[in-house]
């Protein structure tokens, strides 16, 4: 069996900010990852992040703080509760909200750029979310710092069990047999249980359980498996929130219409907005919107779209394919074009004010549409830890050795919907998770 003082399962954020953080804290550190390369769902997202009193936000004069981020998690936390049963960790997002500018300083030494800020004034009460310039950062940074710190990362190497050494966490078992050893704690970093339809379906209805989601479909709840078999607690696993399916960055490039070739919301707000918006929809139908520019610069984001693109050569073309009022179609594509090219900040039909960069409108053909589709990607359930990242059981107690950090951390998650929160907590708790694990029993 091989050894180390800490064994990080996954290399999303949280598990390579974990392992990072072990490393330059001393510790030797194996990092395994299920798949061919760093950065999990974060690498194919938005890459949107949000943190608090940070130098982006003093260059520009705004003011903010910890306590005002905490007050806008909590804001969203009482959105939601009507729906879900909700165990919120206000030390714990606290805690978060307090390293967050310690991250974004972290992340420029790490080679990150990031490239605006991205307003959501219904969430976030001040400009803090900002995004990440290349998304493959999460992947090409972190490998880099990793190799520099001499973290041993482990492709292809799906961890399936832990061990235990009497009361302690001592290593894991991957799958086909192998075993890694670790003398002062396991992380948990898997990800999320969105592609598990048989783990959702203790938490969701049947026909919610087998809906569509966007990411890898290695977030198969990993983490969330092994660390119940130890005796780790969970909470909010039933908040699995559904949301209208798009490939990530696709959104802030598209508009979305119905059968008249109307737009009827702002396509980046709030995701339970967004979802309700459609459900109004005749027979709940409507698409995505796009040109041939964003079509060839975002081909990944078009291919994980739910269902296939169309496309037309004008939009009277492309109305015929999808079966929408072509000249409804024309009038709303140039409603939109006027909008984008006026340079406003705030789109006057629907209150939007997340645009494409640059801001072009959707010009170049063929224009392209792809159906709306409701699925899910951000569910929130995980352990219960402390505020060393350790995993509670149901008891409250601490399972000696054993940590969780991002998707598989629930405290903070119920909060996701603000935007920023889900990579930005995983890379901040991470490098707490990291710290704590290499001085664990030195």
């Amino acid at each position: 069996m091989e050894t180390a003082d800490v064994v990080v399962v996954g290399g999303g954020p949280g598990g390579s900010a974990a392992a990072l953080a072990a490393a330059q804290s001393g510790a030797l550190v194996i990092l395994l990852e299920a798949d061919e390369l760093l950065g999990g769902n974060a690498a194919r997202s938005t890459g949107y992040v949000a943190f608090a009193e940070f130098e982006m936000q003093a260059e520009i004069g705004v003011e903010d703080s910890p306590e005002q981020y905490l007050a806008d998690m909590q804001a969203e936390i009482n959105r939601q509760k009507g729906r879900y049963g909700l165990i919120f960790d206000a030390d714990l997002a606290r805690r978060y909200a307090e390293e967050s500018a310690g991250t974004y300083r972290e992340l420029t030494e790490l080679g990150f750029r990031f490239d605006r800020f991205l307003p959501r004034p219904v969430q976030h009460t001040v400009d803090r979310m900002v995004s990440v310039a290349d998304t493959a950062m999460f992947t090409t940074c972190f490998e880099s710092a990793l190799a520099d710190a001499g973290v041993d990362v482990r492709y292809r190497t799906r961890a399936v069990r832990l061990l235990r050494d009497g009361d302690q966490i001592s290593g894991v078992v991957t799958e086909g047999g192998p075993r890694f050893g670790a003398a002062d704690g396991v992380v948990l970093a898997a990800g999320g249980y969105q592609a598990n339809p048989d783990l959702r379906s203790r938490f969701q209805p049947e026909a919610q359980a087998s809906t569509p989601y966007l990411g890898t479909d290695l977030c198969r709840g990993d983490g969330h498996i092994m660390g119940s078999a130890v005796g780790g607690d969970l909470i909010n696993m039933t908040m699995i929130p559904p949301l209208v399916m798009v490939g990530s960055a696709l959104v802030e490039d598209s508009i979305a219409v119905n059968q008249q070739g109307h737009r009827f919301h702002d396509e980046a707000g709030p995701y339970d907005d967004r979802v309700a918006a459609l459900e109004a929809q005749q027979d709940q139908q409507a698409w995505y919107v796009f040109d041939n520019r964003i079509a060839q610069a975002k081909a990944q984001l078009v291919d994980e779209m739910p269902k296939p693109a169309v496309s037309g050569t004008t939009p009277a073309e492309l109305a015929a394919a999808i079966g929408c009022d072509a000249d409804g179609l024309a009038k709303t594509l140039d409603r939109w074009n006027q909008t984008v090219v006026s340079g406003t900040d705030r789109d006057p039909e629907f209150g939007r004010v997340i645009f494409g960069h640059p801001r072009t409108g959707i010009v170049e053909p063929p224009l392209w549409a792809a159906p709306m589709v409701v699925g899910i990607n951000f569910p929130a359930g995980g352990f219960q830890v402390n505020a060393d990242m350790q995993v509670l059981d149901v008891f409250g107690d601490p399972i000696a050795g054993l940590y969780a950090v991002g998707d598989c951390v629930g405290g903070v998650s119920p909060a996701i919907g603000l935007g920023g929160v889900k990579i930005t907590a995983a890379l901040t708790l991470g490098r707490i998770a990291g710290r704590v694990a290499a001085n664990g029993r030195r």
